[in-house]
């Protein structure tokens, strides 16, 4: 993995999280990027028939997000972040066009393994924390300690892009939580109901949600102006 390639995306980012309607959300919203963006959100649904839909605040950013992944739909949007307190999330998003709203509440908690998990957590990424036998030792950890299997520190994405996402500063584990897609019950978290895989990143058994960065590649050059929202 050529390090100097890598940028940092700060903020928060989940894993997918299962629904028992077989629906899949993942979440990201950063506040910092090393795009023409300082800060930008975005919302997936992946349906159970494997239909990936994007949505992206703002909706030019999903130009960004096509560079690492692959998506069947792609709305521009308007995606809210409300905490009423640390552990308790709710999160709105409407397309721009009014075709779609979603509404995602979360109950979350941090346990001593996940606190563990953070004190362990370094910076960025070096030549020590991506070698195979390290990254292999933090991907067993996590999963060991919190994810309970799937999670992946460091891989690539299915644009074949490599990702270091080990630098936690919180990292919260989903208890409970609920989504309604379009007034459809989307029902509540649960195990993961069949397996959803965006390249390396595949669905862990508990549902998590972390503050930190992800270092992904990002130039300019990559952005591919077919992506854009609707």
């Amino acid at each position: 993995m050529d390090l100097s390639r890598l940028k940092p995306y700060h903020g928060y980012q989940s894993s997918f999280i299962p629904f028992s309607s077989g629906y899949y959300l993942y979440l990201a919203s950063w506040d910092s990027t090393p795009t023409r963006f300082p800060s930008f959100s975005n919302l997936w649904v992946i349906r159970p028939d494997d239909h990936r839909i994007l949505f992206a605040d703002p909706a030019e950013s999903s130009q960004i997000v096509c560079i690492y992944h692959k998506f069947d739909e792609i709305f521009g949007a308007s995606i809210s972040l409300d905490w009423s307190s640390q552990n308790d999330l709710q999160v709105q998003c409407v397309s721009d066009d009014g075709s779609y709203s979603i509404n995602m509440e979360l109950e979350l908690r941090t346990t001593r393994a996940s606190r563990l998990l953070v004190a362990l957590g370094g910076g960025p990424p070096n030549p020590i924390t991506v070698s195979k036998p390290v990254s292999a030792l933090l991907n067993f950890m996590v999963n060991l300690l919190v994810a309970k299997g799937g999670m992946r520190i460091v891989g690539k994405t299915e644009t074949g892009q490599p990702f270091y996402n080990g630098a936690t500063e919180r990292l919260m584990l989903v208890q409970r939580g609920s989504a309604v897609s379009n007034a459809k019950e989307l029902g509540h978290v649960t195990s993961p109901t069949w397996p959803v895989e965006f390249g390396d990143s595949v669905s862990s058994v508990q549902a998590v949600l972390k503050l930190g960065t992800l270092f992904i590649p990002y130039e300019e050059e990559l952005e591919d102006d077919r992506c854009l929202s609707r």
